[in-house]
């Protein structure tokens, strides 16, 4: 016999007439049903009469707004669980990259370390006078002994200087560079020696140094100049170094020598060594008047 509700599954079942208290057949011997509709109908009656066999579900009082706040504090519970979880692997990453900055700071400081030990022994023979084949004399104060090769191959200018034809008639032996004294002398072929310098020895040259860098070719040193000098650039030295830029043609520097100009404009043009500045510099004036037009 087909089911009396898909007309399709064979009958096995005769489900009651008055199941949970509803009637749905019209027969008194039940309604003929197959065992999937059979099923489903138990799961709709038993959806629609919870209690009692009722056909009314009986909710206590405040049941939707208890079950709003459960749902409410699962949520909070769920979301509080979730920040958990995603502070976690924000400190997870923050240990990782700090790892990493670590390995990378270590490696860097084993390849100074051998640079520094490579270089020891230019820094040796410079000390040492080791096999020194040229003097190089200051514009005041004694002549510093010094060696070509390393000479030619720091400055191109330099390079150009040995091997002119006027030094290829008569070897020469010593070669002047007037604009240090003997101290900044001293400090401009350290660096060339040793790649470095101490903060001290280049607060104290740096002036003399970025000049140099600049009138001589020297890339490193003109490279090591402008970060050194963007480090120790503040209020009275901003003249000194706004004036360093436009010799050496340092927008970096005459950018940063201006904004800070402009910032601490009062103490500045007050101080007494802006008037010297003005009257030695009155075209660097100029660029500070326009910088400060632009800034308002």
């Amino acid at each position: 016999m087909d089911c009396s509700i898909c007309k399709i599954g064979k009958t096995k079942l005769n489900y009651p007439p008055s199941a949970f208290g509803y009637s749905i057949s019209a027969t008194n011997n039940g309604v003929a049903v197959c065992n999937i509709c059979y099923g489903e109908l138990n799961s709709m009656m038993d959806l629609m009469n919870k209690s009692n066999n009722s056909a009314t579900t009986y909710y206590p009082a405040n049941w939707g707004t208890n079950s709003a706040r459960r749902w409410k504090e699962e949520a909070k519970v769920e979301v509080e669980r979730a920040e958990g979880e995603v502070e976690r692997m924000k400190r997870e990453v923050e240990r990782a990259k700090e790892k990493e900055v670590k390995q990378v700071k270590e490696e860097m400081q084993k390849r100074e370390e051998r640079w520094i030990d490579y270089l020891g022994g230019l820094a040796a023979a410079f000390t040492e006078e080791s096999y020194s084949d040229i003097h190089v004399k200051p514009g005041s104060g004694p002549s510093i002994p010094a060696h070509k090769f390393l000479l030619a191959t720091r400055s191109e200018i330099f390079k150009n200087m040995l091997s002119s034809d006027t030094c290829k008639v008569a070897q020469i032996d010593s070669v002047c560079l007037p604009e240090f004294n003997h101290e900044e002398l001293e400090t401009f072929l350290e660096f060339l020696y040793c790649g470095n310098l101490a903060a001290e020895k280049f607060e104290m040259h740096y002036y003399s140094l970025a000049l140099a860098s600049h009138k001589y070719a020297i890339p490193h040193l003109q490279k090591f100049c402008e970060e050194h000098i963007l480090e120790l650039l503040d209020s009275s030295n901003a003249l000194k170094v706004l004036e360093i830029s436009e010799i050496c043609s340092n927008e970096t520097l005459k950018d940063a020598a201006l904004g800070l100009i402009i910032d601490y404009k009062d103490e500045i043009i007050s101080s007494p060594g802006f008037q010297e500045f003005a009257i030695q510099n009155p075209h660097l004036v100029v660029h500070i008047l326009r910088y400060a037009c632009t800034q308002f």
